[in-house]
């Protein structure tokens, strides 16, 4: 004890300068939001590369999945481009749509709050806003950038809203998440006349400024009918997963701007 209590007699001015300095930055971030911003960015850049780093091993578990749904992909466009186009090429979504690949790096899931980290950043041309999809269907919206990586809004998040559609009847609704399981989020506000069943499929729609209209989204697997306000809400599994490392892409809208200005009232 006694050792203890010359130690910070000893250095008591260095621990005071030390305290002080801390205090000093503490109130510099708390009341400046260009520090506070820099702060936040030197934080999400660092979390980035260090999960970069110490999740770079826990590929190898997954990669003949990926490699299998990689090889399905390149099917799949391989089988588009030996067809004949189906729309003009001057179409208006035939030049709307621009896609950047990257890989989620990082994932929650047992959180209410879930986010992804990108290993793709404002250097890439990547914005707050933005869509993020993989191969399988929705992952979240893009929150936040640093140069080399990118913070995604999980389609797991109490803040997330997404349009949706359903394929069969083409009614619209919006998908959320209460919390719960992983593979589930909720449907809700569709109307009744949508009359939805299990079974039924949810794809990203054409309301949407951020996703193209069509991606899956994911497969009623229940159904509620509030009869005072006259809509359904259902239980959705979704397609896929997003809390696991997997390639995704980063989905910017040319014409976003345009469309957003026209829905504004």
């Amino acid at each position: 004890m006694w050792n203890v209590l010359r130690f910070f007699l000893r250095y008591r001015l260095i621990l005071i300068f030390l305290g002080l300095q801390m205090t000093g930055l503490a109130l510099t971030y708390r009341d400046s939001p260009m520090h506070t911003s820099l702060y936040w960015s030197r934080v999400l850049e660092t979390q980035a590369q260090w999960n970069a780093t110490t999740n770079g091993w826990r590929a190898y578990f997954d990669l003949e999945s990926d490699n299998r749904r990689l090889q399905a992909e390149n099917a799949a466009l391989r089988a588009q481009l030996s067809q004949p186009a189906s729309r003009p090429a001057n179409a208006v979504d035939s030049n709307q749509f621009f896609w950047t690949a990257s890989e989620v790096i990082y994932s929650t899931s047992h959180l209410l709050n879930n986010v992804l980290l990108l290993n793709r950043g404002s250097q890439d041309g990547v914005k707050p806003g933005q869509g993020v999809l993989s191969s399988d269907g929705v992952l979240g919206v893009v929150s936040q950038t640093s140069p080399h990586f990118a913070k995604v809004i999980s389609l797991l998040h109490s803040e997330s809203r997404i349009s949706g559609t359903v394929t069969r009847s083409g009614h619209f609704g919006t998908v959320v998440w209460h919390g719960g399981a992983a593979n589930l989020v909720d449907f809700e506000d569709i109307p009744l006349e949508a009359q939805l069943q299990p079974g039924d499929t949810v794809v990203t729609d054409a309301r949407s400024a951020i996703f193209p209209s069509g991606w899956p989204i994911g497969l009623v697997v229940a159904v509620d009918t509030d009869s005072s306000s006259f809509t359904q809400r259902a239980v959705l599994r979704i397609w896929g997963g997003v809390s696991r490392q997997q390639a995704a892409y980063v989905v910017k809208n040319a014409l976003d701007e345009e469309q957003r200005a026209l829905l504004e009232p």
